[in-house]
């Protein structure tokens, strides 16, 4: 899943601190039994919160729902957060964010799992990535792995608006994601870190992001090959975005010595709290 480049090869980076913690964290935990969370779920110490989501239109990551579901973590490997769904039987199965056939009679209807990633007060996109993993690649791969799932992506902005559903052809072009390490000591598997300030610029507002996953070329499609997941394992940068409060960003006075503006800015503490 290697993005394009002059190189032809994604970059090497440090494992970011906020998923090396999770991953930490996990290390005394097994990674075939998975834990079951609350929904929404909020990782110790961070800015969001997370609840899984079934019945997703792939691709376009609407019609979702969270009842039945619920967030689970350790199924995939340490500190991989999945999602545990309730099939057309009525049956709970835990699973990470792929695909499953939605209905009693298989290849009818295809949707996917997906996790909703909500901060509880707005973030620049600045240098805002998740980590995720569990792909089967490493640095000489250039397309998702034929029998796994490929990620696809939606992100909001200010009051919960849309600003895009990316694909993985549009995370590839965008140079959006990129190799962390091909075999992490903890996770045994390969993590990727995904730029959403590659999809939708450095200075954008983001209220959260659902992660989900894509029919690209049919891999890991139901109909085709059984579904095998990815895993979300955490978000990494996410500043808070300093806004004006509404009506009082600019308050102009006009005196006989001129005009004085000033500039009142709240901090995202003040700003979301009860006045």
């Amino acid at each position: 899943m290697k993005t394009s480049s002059p190189a032809h090869k994604p970059q090497r980076l440090p494992l970011p601190a906020a998923a090396a913690a999770v991953l930490l964290a996990m290390t005394s935990l097994s990674a075939a039994t998975p834990i079951e969370l609350g929904q929404p779920y909020t990782p110790t110490g961070e800015n969001y919160s997370i609840t899984a989501l079934q019945n997703l239109t792939p691709l376009t990551l609407d019609g979702g729902t969270s009842v039945g579901a619920n967030p689970n973590v350790n199924l995939g490997f340490q500190g991989g957060f999945g999602v545990r769904y309730t099939n057309s039987y009525g049956s709970l199965t835990d699973f990470g964010i792929g695909l499953y056939d939605a209905s009693c009679a298989p290849g009818i209807q295809t949707a996917s799992t997906g996790l909703n990633i909500t901060f509880d007060h707005l973030v620049y996109s600045r240098g805002l990535s998740a980590t995720v993993g569990g792909f089967g690649l490493n640095e000489f791969s250039t397309d998702a792995a034929p029998d796994r799932v490929a990620p696809t992506i939606s992100i909001y902005g200010n009051g919960g608006s849309l600003l895009g559903n990316f694909s993985t052809a549009d995370i590839i072009v965008g140079h959006a994601v990129q190799l962390l390490t091909s075999h992490d000591p903890i996770a045994q598997t390969d993590l990727w870190r995904l730029n959403l300030d590659a999809l939708v610029g450095g200075n954008t507002f983001i209220s959260g992001f659902t992660l989900g996953a894509d029919t690209h070329n049919a891999n890991g499609c139901p109909m085709v090959v059984p579904s095998n997941p990815y895993y979300f394992v955490a978000v990494n940068g996410g500043d808070c975005a300093m806004v004006p409060e509404p009506g009082s960003a600019f308050l102009i006075l006009t005196a006989g010595l001129g005009t004085l503006i000033i500039t009142r800015r709240r901090s995202c503490r003040d700003l979301f709290s009860a006045k």
